[in-house]
């Protein structure tokens, strides 16, 4: 199933991609992750993108232990071939992790169905464009196997807790994101369940608290270096990553289907688009079908102690996707909601509520394995298989859309390799930012021949404050405008300490490839660099300080 919801990927290997910008963002750094392994090279800093600064690639969702696990695919086939398998293997691999936990309390085909609305969810969709840390999330039911284990079964506490501190490590080097949601949503779990059990908490607590410290002991062993290099290292920023209030549910984002599913009347799609924040993180929808079918099982089982925990967990969720304050129709009401409290420590500050929608759906499966596997008499067994087909098919998806994603020749080729000797600094253009960083794929392509200046990822602003990109100059904005058609290359060249930015540089090269506005832009680079350039296996390239 996951094949064939990115079969466009596969039919053009190696140059289609989903999720544009993001999706060149994480190429680079699985390509990242086994250079600076190989090179002796910390892989959790880089001097290769935002010369002379570098970046500090903690604070940039840099997925290092995917990194080390598509190693072979990288090196074999390059970092866009191994995107596109980790993207296609998310999905699969996630539901089956889902699939795995259900079978300890139901049968294979309420499993299954658990599986297949976890692994193929809106959020998962959603998150399929670009997010590979978002969508790589076989953690939460791994998380809920080992936490049944220590506050239910009471199973060896120090066993759960060292392979809770190993998940935890692991998933910390995929999403840190998701790592504190998942505690979030954890902690909320415990709640409930203490209020249901109250005559039980005296008697578990000991045995938790005791796993709960191995974990916290194995979980800081194994991530030391990589959180130091976090918190202490160079480039670390302060302060919120994203926006506040803008990626969060709508009060009608539960029944109201967005462009990524299949099925949905115009009039509702356009409304999904009125809702704040990027349409791939409008991702709770459930429908009214798949809602109502909650709100029965919820009555209907309620003695049953997955559907006892997993009900109120369903609410409590939803109500913190919809963030600080209530939104309405793509309208901020000002009504404070639990969240702003929330985001007021430290981590969550950074997370985004609408990506809540990951446990509600994890929630809502429980719910309906739980019921599928409750009916007996076969012809009972029919009608709620037939129900919840009924309650699944609004999520069905839609088409995924691919991206090209093709590098000019002179990056793969032997010309590069003449051009730009090992540890040079090329200025690539279109210049690297969060709108247009194809220069980072490039440059991965190239085998990290070369250093440039420019990002889209997580850097310190002079405040150190976070920034999606460098502090801006006159360089990178002259770059920007002409790429953007927003003014010419005459008179870009007018801009104060133009010239000087580029000479501050030093660079060994410049390379302008495929671009809109590309003549203005030759214009504007040959100025600067002071000489003509050559046409090169698919790029314009101009040495500089080279015969």
């Amino acid at each position: 199933m996951s094949a064939l919801l990115f079969r466009d990927g596969w039919t053009d290997l190696g140059t289609t991609v989903y999720g544009g910008g993001d999706a060149v963002l994480f190429s680079w750094y699985l390509g990242w992750i086994p250079y600076a392994l190989a090179h002796g090279l910390n892989p959790f800093v880089t001097q290769l993108l935002n010369v002379p600064d570098g970046v500090n690639i903690m604070w940039s969702t840099g997925v290092p232990l995917l990194g080390v696990l598509a190693a072979p695919i990288t090196m074999l086939a390059g970092p866009l071939v191994a995107f596109q398998v980790l993207t296609t293997l998310a999905p699969a691999l996630s539901g089956w992790a889902m699939f795995l936990a259900m079978r300890r309390w139901t049968a294979t085909l309420p499993a299954t169905a658990a599986g297949l609305l976890y692994g193929f969810s809106p959020y998962m969709i959603g998150a399929s464009y670009g997010h590979l840390h978002l969508s790589f999330v076989p953690f939460p039911p791994i998380l809920l196997l080992l936490m049944d284990d220590l506050l239910v079964r009471q199973r060896s506490t120090r066993r759960t807790g060292v392979l809770l501190g190993v998940a935890v490590a692991a998933q910390a080097l995929v999403s840190e994101e998701v790592l504190a949601t998942s505690a979030v949503v954890t902690v909320v779990a415990v709640a409930i369940l203490c209020l249901q059990y109250r005559d039980q908490v005296r008697i578990r607590a000991a045995a938790a608290v005791r796993g709960l410290a191995v974990c916290a002991g194995v979980a800081t062993a194994l991530l030391a270096w990589p959180l130091a290099t976090q918190f202490f290292g160079p480039q670390r920023v302060h302060g919120s990553i994203q926006p506040p209030d803008v990626a969060v549910s709508d009060l009608l984002t539960f029944v109201t289907p967005t462009p990524l599913q299949a099925l949905g009347p115009d009039f509702a799609v356009r409304e999904s688009l009125t809702f704040t924040g990027n349409a791939v993180e409008v991702s709770g929808y459930l429908g009214l079908p798949m809602l109502a079918l909650l709100v029965f099982i919820a009555v209907r089982l309620r003695r049953n102690r997955l559907v006892a925990l997993c009900a109120p967990l369903c609410v409590a969720v939803a109500v913190l996707s919809l963030g600080p304050h209530l939104h309405v129709g793509g309208h901020n009401t000002g009504i404070p909601l639990p969240w702003r409290v929330l985001e007021l420590g430290p981590v969550l500050h950074n997370a985004l509520p609408s990506r809540l929608s990951l446990y509600l759906v994890l929630a809502a499966g429980i719910m309906i394995a739980v019921w599928l596997d409750q009916a007996r008499p076969p012809r009972i067994r029919a009608v709620t298989a037939g129900v919840s087909v009924t309650a699944l098919v609004p999520l069905l998806p839609a088409t995924l859309l691919a991206f090209s994603a093709a590098t000019p020749s002179f990056f793969t080729g032997s010309q590069v390799k003449k051009a730009l000797p090992e540890g040079s600094t090329a200025l690539v253009v279109p210049y690297p930012y969060p709108q247009q960083n194809v220069a980072m794929l490039w440059q991965a392509q190239a085998g990290f021949r070369f250093a440039m200046p420019g990002c889209y990822c997580t850097v310190p602003d002079r405040n150190g404050r976070s920034s999606f990109h460098p502090e801006v100059d006159p360089l990178n904005s002259a770059l920007i405008a002409v790429a953007t058609g927003s003014t010419t290359a005459d008179a870009a060249l007018q801009q104060p300490g133009l010239q000087a930015t580029f000479d501050r540089f030093g660079l060994d090269a410049v390379v302008l490839g495929p671009s809109d506005h590309h003549d203005e832009l030759v214009r504007l680079l040959t100025a600067l660099a002071g000489r003509p350039g050559r046409h090169v296996d698919g790029v314009d390239l101009w040495p500089i300080g080279m015969p």
